[in-house]
């Protein structure tokens, strides 16, 4: 089943400033509150803060009942840091017996959602995608589906990331430069968060529409050549029109280049603006929040990856005009 295009209400973006460097740039006191977060794994604390700006932003997810909200998360290496102390305690320092009872659930990836499903009634269902890089998008397909399928009737996604650490050794073996992952693409920290709904829901209760979102992933093995109208077929379920503004986020990869070059042929587009790829899954989600909060049109985003790894989404903005707000119903968890 392929997921609708779904109608984004609410966005919210946590990043560093540009001239953060390897400063602390995000007070978890300050944004979450004084007490309880200390604890999260920054990832966690990044996409909380971030999941409250999108609802802040618009995207009630209290219009429906906790177990009609659905929340599809992706993160890459956003826990790597948080396992890569594990590591030390386990097998360098004291053993396990010291590890910290608030983090040790976090050894399950699939549990970075779980601060904002207890704090936002997230109950109708949670999934973690930690796919390199197209994480964000296919966690956007994944959810779609799921509001499709009728599991959800709104949906939170995200995706968080964090810096990557240093060797385990402590020093003894060289890391990788600062500022970059092991293998050399610059490293990401931060969360964006969005809320989506179908688009008559939204209407209904006179929601502010930043534009609507449809994506489908792909995945060719390593070594395999690309399908001649893979690229042409993914755009027909998508519902692509022609002449569209096609923006990437790639890395330097022979698969990257071979799927840029077959948008390119199966949009007709000569105009393709490109965002090197980050280390985490950041880097597409941000450029979404862009697109969303641009000019009206329809664009295409893309997003490839060296493993083999690629995903479209269909970004249409220029339905925001505010409607006469209505009535609603607020469901309490």
């Amino acid at each position: 089943m392929n997921g609708a295009a779904l109608a984004v209400t609410g966005a919210g973006a946590v990043l560093p400033p540009p001239d953060a460097g390897d400063e602390e740039w995000f007070d978890h006191r300050e944004r979450l509150g004084p007490r309880g977060y200390k604890y999260l794994p920054a990832a966690a604390q990044y996409l909380l803060a971030a999941a409250r700006e999108a609802v802040e932003d618009g995207g009630r997810l209290d219009g429906v009942a906790c177990d009609r909200r659905g929340t599809a998360l992706a993160l890459n290496g956003g826990f790597a840091e948080l396992f890569h102390t594990m590591d030390r305690q386990v097998a360098v320092e004291n053993g396990a017996a010291a590890l910290s009872p608030a983090t040790a659930p976090y050894f399950a990836v699939s549990l970075l959602g779980s601060r904002p499903a207890a704090e936002l009634g997230l109950k109708g269902f949670a999934l973690t995608l930690a796919t390199p890089r197209v994480a964000a998008l296919e966690a956007l397909e994944a959810g779609s589906r799921a509001v499709a399928a009728g599991r959800c009737d709104v949906l939170l996604i995200g995706a968080a990331e964090h810096r990557v650490p240093g060797p385990l050794t402590g020093g003894s073996a060289p890391g990788p430069p600062d500022g970059q992952s092991p293998d050399g693409l610059e490293v990401e920290q931060g969360s964006v968060a969005f809320v989506l709904e179908p688009q008559a829901a939204a209407d209904a209760r006179g929601a502010r529409v930043h534009g609507t979102v449809r994506a489908r992933s792909l995945f060719v093995p390593p070594g395999r050549p690309l399908p001649r109208d893979l690229i042409a077929e993914a755009l027909e379920r998508l519902g692509a029109p022609p002449a569209l503004d096609v923006h990437c986020v790639l890395d330097d990869s022979e698969f990257s280049d071979r799927i840029a070059d077959a948008v390119a042929e199966a949009t007709g587009t000569g105009s393709i603006t490109t965002t090197p790829a980050g280390a985490g899954s950041l880097a597409p989600a941000v450029r979404l929040v862009r697109l969303l909060t641009g000019p009206p049109g329809a664009r295409l985003l893309v997003a490839a990856t060296r493993e083999g790894h690629a995903a479209l989404a269909l970004v249409r903005t220029g339905s925001d005009t505010p409607l006469p707000p209505q009535k609603r119903e607020i469901h309490s968890c």
